[in-house]
Formats: structure tokens, sequence, C-alpha cells
């Protein structure tokens, strides 16, 4: 391996945001390889399409498997870039919500994110540079719209997670969080299936409450993303930086709420 061969490594590739973000790496001649990672075996077709993408089917839960991999790619590439995409997301009300479900989003969301920082980051720190961005959510910030509790604790703790990876990395690794709003993805399209985020009527709403209107590309998210990865944001660090058409400054207590939500009515005393 020399000095010039360089990697990115996003997780979650295989379609949406993750799959946007590593297109727009594989563009960018500072990366020889584009590592993507998904648990959908389709990442390895994504990664065909994409010059130096080769493609990970891996759950970033597995601790161990995330290590393999990180070990693989810097076989022959140092990972200068990584970008922690992958997530779940699944509606529970509270008095549904059990502790498997509970773990299994927390496992994708947040340890899948601590598991890539744990293989990646101190090779980063060691070699002197590195940029790794974490994908957090609006639910992190003020609630989540469409997955349950489990969801918003999870992006929440994405946030702490950026900001103490970035007090401990500095000065040689920047750590920063990126926060999608409502993105046109399959996760975020109206759905007559009862197990979908999203209906017809609840994404014409959230449209209504976003400043911008309308609802965002994955190009949108991937172009700052690489941004935070490249030296014009060399003094961007710990940073949460919202890219959701001024989602955070609507109110969304309405949505939140909505009529015929899955909220049960209270039980009545006896």
């Amino acid at each position: 391996m020399t000095d010039q061969t360089t990697a990115a490594l996003v997780t979650g590739g295989a379609q949406g945001i993750g799959r946007a973000i590593a297109s727009r790496f594989a563009e960018d001649s500072r990366f020889d390889v584009v590592a993507l990672l998904d648990v959908d075996d389709s990442v390895h077709e994504v990664a065909a399409e994409l010059e130096g993408g080769v493609g990970y089917t891996v759950d970033v839960a597995d601790h161990e498997a995330v290590r393999e991999v990180v070990e693989d790619v810097e076989t022959d590439a140092a990972i200068d870039a990584a970008v922690n995409n992958a997530g779940l997301s699944r509606y529970f009300w509270i008095g549904d919500l059990e502790p498997d479900e509970w773990d299994r989003i927390l496992d994708v969301n947040l340890k899948g994110q601590y598991n890539v920082a744990r293989w990646v980051a101190p090779r980063m720190y060691h070699r002197g540079h590195g940029a790794m961005v974490n994908i957090s959510s609006g639910a992190g910030t003020h609630g989540s719209v469409s997955g349950g509790v489990h969801y918003s604790a999870s992006k929440g703790g994405v946030l702490g997670l950026t900001r103490g990876l970035a007090k401990q990395l500095s000065p040689h690794v920047r750590v920063n969080c990126v926060v999608p709003g409502l993105i046109d993805t399959s996760a975020g399209r109206p759905s007559e299936d009862e197990e979908s985020l999203w209906t017809e009527e609840g994404r014409e709403k959230m449209e209504r409450l976003t400043l911008a209107q309308r609802v965002g590309r994955p190009e949108e998210v991937a172009e700052v993303v690489h941004f935070l990865c490249g030296e014009r944001a060399s003094y961007m660090t710990g940073s949460i930086v919202p890219v959701d058409g001024g989602a955070q400054l609507s109110p969304t207590q309405e949505f939140l709420m909505p009529e015929g939500s899955l909220k049960p009515e209270p039980e009545s005393e006896s």
C-alpha cells in the first residue's frame, strides 16, 4: 500500500442516500477505492457500476464483520473518508415496543456507527489525517416524525457520538454529522403498505410543513457529505449540519400527533 492509494467507505451504500454518496466519491479522483457496505446483496451490482467501487455484504451491527471489511480495504488503500449512513427505521407505539425491537434499531443505527469508528478512526488518527461523517436524522434533534422512540433515541445518540469523536480525535481526524430531512428514497416514498413509514397524505403534509415546500434529493445530501470530507471543510469538526429544506424550523407537532395515528386510546381505570 502506498500513501497515494486512498479509499472512501460508505455504509448503507446499496441505495438511496448511501448510493448517492458513494457515486459522488467515485467521481473524485482523490479516491482510488470506494467501499460500499450493505446488508443487501445488490451492493455488489451497485459497486460494479462505480469507478473503483467494491461491495461488501455486511451487517454494520456485527462488530467483527466490520473489522474484517476494514482490514480488507486497508490491505490496498488507506481509508481517508468514512461515512456512517446505514440505518433502520420502524414505527412502534411505546406500549408495543419490545426489547428485541429496541435492540435491533440501536444496534444498527448507533452501535453500527461505533463499529465503523472503532476500526477506522484509530487508523486515521495514527496516519494524521482523515474525515468521518455520521448521518443522523431530524428524529435525533426534535423527535421522530415517522419512526418510533427507539429511532429517535438512536439518532440522538449519533449526535453525541459525533461530538465525542470530534473531541477525542482532534486535531488529526475531523468528525461531522449531517441531519437529512425527508429525502426522496424508498424509505421516504408513500406506500399503501401498512409497514411503510409514509402515506401519501403524510408525505404531502410534511412537504407543506417544510420551508422548501418539497422533499430533498439524495444527491443534495451527498454533495454536503462530500464537502465535509474534503479540504474545503478543513475548519469544520464536531458540526451538526441540517440538510432538510428548513424542516428544523417548522412546527412538527401537527404531524407528530396526526389523526388516526397508531397511538391507542388511554386505558380507562376500572
